[in-house]
Order: structure tokens, then C-alpha cells, then sequence
């Protein structure tokens, strides 16, 4: 582990982060959108930050993080959000998330990962890096199921 690299969540983390960030690039990738319904006044990267800020802070839920974003200055910086009265509400998060779907957030993921790449030293031989937004969730109602392990048989069944 390099003793170099700030802790994730910290201030020096989101600063040295947000450096990195192709705020252009996921600008032109999911543009506001024009014409009728809910006028959003935050960009895409902006609302891409917040959502990033959820995972990288101490925070359980999009509504932990909210509440918390006026009060925190690193994290509105961050998000280049210029305003603590003006920061995105939950169902801004959520329908942002729901827009960009999964091929938007592997765009952007791609376009970091090549920028990653193209500083590395041409002599390295290999390259490592942890990807597992191919992995399936953890869905299997586990109330439902027998706990010694046979997952085929329910607790209990119907009865008329």
C-alpha cells in the first residue's frame, strides 16, 4: 500500500480526486436536457460528483449525503456546487442515476481508465486493475430459504 495517497473520504482525497475528474467529457456525454418537464439547474458532472460522493464519503444513503452537503465546504467544492442553498435534492441524484444507466457511468469509468493508463510508464509489464460492476448482486431472499444450505426449499408453504 503507498503511504503516499490520502485516506478515501478525506479532504486531501476529494482535492487530489477531483483533478481527475473529465467534467467536459461527461458534459458532452449526457447533456441537459431541453424542452418540457423539471428544468435541472446543475450540470451533468456536477450531479455525476454528488453521486460519486456517496460512495466516497462516510455516508449510508443519498439522503445522508444531501443533508450533509450544505453543512460540508470540501464536499460542495468538490462538486463544484458554488452555493450551500443550492445543492441537488435526492430525486436529483436518483433520476441523474436512472438517465445516465449503466452504459453512461461505464463510459465515463473507460474514459478514466484510459487516462490512467496512457500516464503509466511503458516498461511496466502488467497492469491490475479491481472492476466489479460485472458481478451479479446479492438478490436471493434469504427469509425464504432453509438455513442448512439447500436454497431449493421453502419454509413453508401455502395452505388452503
Amino acid at each position: 500500500m503507498r503511504k503516499d495517497l490520502p485516506a478515501v473520504g478525506t479532504i486531501a482525497h476529494l482535492e487530489m480526486l477531483s483533478e481527475h475528474v473529465p467534467d467536459q467529457f461527461i458534459n458532452d456525454l449526457l447533456p441537459r436536457r431541453r424542452g418540457v418537464g423539471r428544468r435541472c439547474c446543475f450540470s451533468a458532472s456536477q450531479l455525476w460528483r454528488a453521486n460519486l460522493l456517496c460512495a466516497l464519503v462516510d455516508a449510508d444513503s443519498y439522503n445522508s449525503v444531501v443533508r450533509q452537503l450544505p453543512e460540508q465546504r470540501a464536499w460542495r467544492r468538490f462538486a463544484h456546487l458554488s452555493h450551500r442553498e443550492r445543492t441537488p435534492d435526492v430525486r436529483m441524484l436518483y433520476e441523474f442515476r436512472y438517465r445516465a444507466g449503466v452504459r453512461g457511468f461505464r463510459a465515463i469509468n473507460d474514459h478514466m481508465v484510459r487516462a490512467l493508463l496512457a500516464q503509466l510508464r511503458t516498461d511496466l509489464r502488467s497492469v491490475a486493475l479491481i472492476d466489479a460492476t460485472d458481478l451479479p448482486a446479492a438478490t436471493a431472499d434469504k427469509k425464504k430459504r432453509v438455513a442448512n444450505g439447500r436454497q431449493d426449499v421453502l419454509l413453508w408453504a401455502p395452505v388452503p
